[in-house]
């Protein structure tokens, strides 16, 4: 089969849109995928056998067009004129589109060009809407609406032939939304040994760095519903108890500058390092160099549905993981054993976690252990993969 994907980021780097194109591709499918050109990169090329189409346009205007693009038509005019100018000059057996708000062209695709559409949802896109702060903001009431999202949620995948999700959380919301979850399949995000392990790189100067220091990591994007801040008044309840520790926090974000105010007033900036952004290639080098990996993701429907890469990656390097009670997370971390859980947003229970991982070395080894072996077995790309087979049989 010729499958079209449809991105609205640039393209690469995404970590779930190559490992699907490298797992259809070694099926023996055709996959493109057709994406934005924010002005650095050339309009079409073919990278480790994935035909990439791109589309020129300014970074900011594709952000202002998505964020209003239930207010006006230029979001959805773009693409259906670029997606028809593709599916026009070359046959396309299907189209797989990327995230909810793509999915504005499922019905059209359909009807216009009689080619069955397959939803790949990343994200429980309402509810991530909903939270982000301009949401919440006055020109955000004024102007944006948060319920549309999930009426439209509902109305364009109702024209989805097939739908797929990370989690099986979220399949139970989505058949809720739906009426039914015969079209609807679960491939989390798990490691791909191909695209993520074989790519890592050392850092040499790292443990050096991090010598003589118990080190409790954060890796990822930085923002608001990630729940950092309650990490780092963990360690400020906990410095004393744990003169060696060290708070690791690698990405960049939003929250960013807010962070770095708050570890100066709690006083612990000789526990906390921002080392900022870092390509993936290196996150193995941060993983080993650490005790402890922390998810203090805050609680909501977005984050009870969700499967996070970074998990996996934890897992696999054999780091005990500490994450807050969100529902997918919660119920794999102990069905594994390969951590502990705390209540989100509670600072405290968190602090306690930690001290118990830090007094029993036993424990992060056993834990630490149990992930790798669980990653090794079941929740791997090779394993958790065959949801694709199911939409795209070779």
């Amino acid at each position: 089969m010729r499958i079209l994907m449809l991105l609205d980021t640039e393209f690469p780097p995404d970590i779930r849109v190559e490992n699907e194109a490298r797992s259809l591709i070694d099926a023996g499918h055709e996959v493109h995928v057709l994406s934005y050109n924010f002005g650095s990169r050339i309009n079409y090329e073919v990278i480790k056998g994935i035909h990439i189409h791109r589309i020129g346009i300014a970074k900011q205007l594709a952000k202002k067009m998505l964020g209003l693009l239930n207010q006006f038509p230029l979001y959805r005019w773009i693409w259906a004129r670029e997606v028809s100018k593709l599916l026009k000059s070359q046959p396309f057996d299907a189209v797989h589109i990327h995230d909810l708000p793509l999915c504005c062209l499922t019905e059209s695709i359909r009807k216009k060009h009689n080619i069955p559409v397959t939803a790949d949802m990343h994200e429980n896109y309402p509810y991530l809407v909903a939270e982000q702060p301009y949401m919440n903001t006055m020109p955000g009431k004024l102007l944006l609406s948060k319920k549309i999202w999930f009426s439209q949620e509902k109305k364009w995948l109702k024209h989805a032939n097939n739908i797929i999700c990370v989690a099986e959380e979220m399949k139970s919301r989505l058949a809720l939304v739906l009426g039914n979850s015969d079209n609807i399949s679960v491939l989390p995000n798990t490691l791909n040994f191909k695209t993520f392990v074989a790519t890592q790189n050392p850092l040499r100067d790292l443990r050096e760095r991090l010598r003589d220091r118990f080190v409790v990591s954060f890796i990822g994007g930085i923002d608001a519903v990630r729940g950092i801040e309650y990490l780092l008044e963990a360690a400020s309840e906990i410095g004393n108890k744990i003169p060696e520790l060290l708070v690791l926090i690698v990405g960049d974000g939003q929250s960013l500058p807010l962070l770095r105010e708050k570890a100066e007033q709690l006083n612990i900036n000789s526990k906390v390092l921002f080392e900022g952004f870092k390509p993936s290639s290196f996150m193995q080098a941060y993983i080993e160099a650490s005790h402890i990996c922390v998810i203090p993701h805050i609680r909501s429907e977005q984050t009870d549905n969700s499967s996070p890469n970074k998990l996996f990656q934890y897992m696999y390097f054999g780091r005990p993981v500490i994450s807050s009670n969100c529902k997918s997370l919660e119920k794999l971390i102990l069905e594994e054993n390969c951590g502990l859980i705390f209540n989100d947003r509670d600072s405290h229970h968190l602090a306690e976690q930690i001290l118990k991982l830090y007094s029993n070395s036993q424990l992060r080894t056993e834990l630490g252990d149990n992930g790798r072996n669980s990653v090794l077995s079941k929740y791997n790309w090779e394993a958790t993969s065959s949801a694709l087979s199911k939409v795209y049989p070779a």
